[in-house]
């Protein structure tokens, strides 16, 4: 009986979804279709929220949910810079939390439109109330004209790094951490293990905000045309009124948006047609023709094992080694692809479920098939891994990538529930059995073992990274234990080939491919996206309990992935717990 409900409503669920598909087609085509582009256009970008590195493929994504990621929008800017049509932009900046990375990447989009002789305006209701609006204003600098709203005020204060140490709570609350590390630059753990911040940790964080501060500087400095040491004291002077930072060369243009508006208009002559770069990349898309085909595929999230989308609203919001193992098979098997760009934007994971994905990547090089790397925000640590086999790798001068090293951990409550007046008895067959129990301390040859299994994992992953990129003893311990690297500082110790986004990274690709650098290509994701019918169909079956062949729909492995995900022992590896934030941020 259950089985024919559920059968029943996801069967009705389908056909409901299937008939708003088709009124949506209706629509799209009848008197309700959009409009086709103007002749002469500004596009208008909204920054307020940075696109993110990849969108969901969840069954709400196109309905209400933003659907274009950070390299859509750098691609679109890119043709708009060659489209005559196209005059100016508009861009909304308010995003004081944004990647570094993707900052930069459309950064250098923005300017590469400017370079066309096309005007870019900004506007920032704010850049002050609260935050350090750093990645905010990195972004704005890069903008020919930047209006601030008189009340907003400037408070770029710099960058700071705020790591919280739970060890003393913890023992108030009788529960110890159990588990290590390899090495002493590890330290992400350290929030449940250590009272305050290691010598070493300080150490690494320190040098990594240095860097990533003394890259800010440089680069708004030349675009602002401030000195550097005059713009170092203007943030150490923050925050201070509007007024203050246009006096100061900081912002050019004191108003409300209405006023930007006008000076867009006034920028664009007769022009009055603004289009949402959104609906600009819908209604002219990438023209079509013979191109040799560069394939795309993503490494987005926390590294797992296993494949995403089980779920009947499944997000992606991990990187699922099958299915990223599947699509680099699959592009190196196809006739069209020339060269693979593994887009990595990862803090780690699962070590076997990264070293799965590092060896796809030498079996697609085996086949014949160059691999290119291009690092996002981060790629550290099990997303290091994944990318280290490629022929080269690309990351942005502000990637956090390196933390070649590895970690397991997992909370041991004995004193809380003899405080609580719980006993747990145990029953087991194997002098190991239950080591990663919460409720037993483990013995000292269990500590141990847990001891090994992570020399055994560093020693695998130094030796991969030190074949790989060829990289002696000396070198390579200088790159390693647990160290974090800007993309700068991570080439200058040889984990990293070119700095550069995704521009950079396709001329890499052609190079290594043999195609003419001046000749245009397609960038096609692997897998190619499903439409949102299909990956509704999909769902609902597995909802249904239905077990079907082929690409789009597998077996279910719902109580599987149900116990992984609330499992509170983690076996050492490349492993960050869920509620562990990007410390870095």
């Amino acid at each position: 009986m259950r089985r024919f409900i559920v059968g029943l409503l996801a069967t009705v669920g389908a056909l409901t979804l299937l008939g708003i598909g088709v009124t949506a087609f209706f629509l799209s085509q009848g008197p309700f279709a959009a409009r086709s582009l103007p002749d002469s256009m500004v596009l208008t970008l909204d920054l307020r929220k940075v696109p993110p590195e990849t969108v969901s493929s969840g069954i709400l994504k196109g309905w209400w949910s933003e659907s274009h990621d950070v390299i859509d929008t750098v691609r679109t800017l890119w043709r708009a810079a060659d489209d005559p049509h196209v005059l100016g932009l508009y861009v909304e900046i308010g995003d004081e939390n944004a990647g570094l990375a993707r900052v930069q990447e459309l950064r250098q989009a923005i300017q590469r439109f400017r370079s066309k002789g096309k005007f870019a305006i900004g506007f920032a209701e704010s850049l002050g109330s609260g935050g350090d609006h750093f990645a905010d204003y990195y972004l704005a600098s890069a903008l020919d004209r930047v209006w601030l709203q008189p009340s907003g005020g400037f408070g770029v204060t710099g960058l700071a790094v705020e790591t919280p140490f739970l060890k003393g709570g913890l023992d108030k609350l009788g529960v110890q951490v159990e588990g290590g590390k390899r090495y002493e630059y590890k330290s992400a753990p350290d929030t449940f293990t250590q009272a305050d911040m290691t010598g070493p940790a300080r150490e690494n964080l320190q040098q990594l905000i240095d860097g990533l501060y003394g890259q800010f500087i440089d680069d708004v400095s030349r675009d602002r045309h401030i000195t550097p040491a005059k713009l170092r004291q203007l943030i150490d002077a923050a925050p201070f009124d509007s007024e203050h930072a246009l006096a100061e060369g900081l912002v050019d243009k004191i108003g409300y948006r209405a006023d930007a508006m006008d000076d867009v208009r006034q920028r664009a002559g007769s022009t009055r047609d603004l289009v949402t770069l959104s609906d600009y990349a819908d209604e002219r898309p990438p023209a079509r023709g013979p191109r040799d085909v560069v394939a795309l595929v993503r490494v987005s999230g926390a590294i797992v094992s296993g494949t995403n989308g089980n779920g009947p609203l499944g997000d992606d919001l991990q990187a699922a080694s099958d299915d990223i193992v599947d699509a680099l098979d699959a592009a190196a098997q196809s006739d069209d692809v020339k060269a693979i760009v593994l887009r990595i934007d990862s803090p780690g994971g699962t070590y076997p479920a990264a070293d799965a994905i590092a060896d796809g990547v030498g079996r697609a090089r085996a086949a014949g098939k160059p691999v290119i790397v291009s690092m996002g925000d981060v790629a550290a640590s099990g997303g290091y891994l994944a990318a280290v086999r490629a022929d080269a790798i690309v990351a942005e001068p502000t990637t956090i990538t390196g933390s070649i090293g590895v970690f397991g951990m997992w909370p041991v409550a004995t004193d809380l529930l003899t405080t609580l007046g719980i006993k747990v008895d145990r029953l087991r067959a194997g002098a190991n059995a239950g080591m990663y129990s919460s409720f037993h301390t483990p013995t000292a040859a269990q500590q141990a073992a847990i001891g090994r299994e992570l020399d055994t994992v560093y020693t695998d992953f130094t030796r991969q990274v030190g074949e790989s990129r060829k990289l002696d003893a000396s070198h390579l311990d200088a790159a390693a234990r647990g160290r974090v690297f800007t993309g700068i500082e991570a080439r200058r110790v040889g984990l990293v080939d070119e700095l550069g986004g995704l521009d950079v990274t396709l001329k890499v690709a052609k190079a290594k491919a043999g195609i003419d650098e001046s000749k245009p290509v397609e960038l096609q994701p692997f897998p190619g996206e499903s439409s949102t019918l299909q990956r509704i169909a999909g769902r609902l079956l597995r909802l249904a309990d239905i077990a079907a062949k082929g690409p789009e729909v597998r077996a279910p492995r719902e109580l599987r992935e149900l116990l992984a995900r609330f499992r509170i022992a983690t076996r050492p590896g490349n492993v960050r717990l869920p509620p562990l934030p990007p410390l870095w941020r």
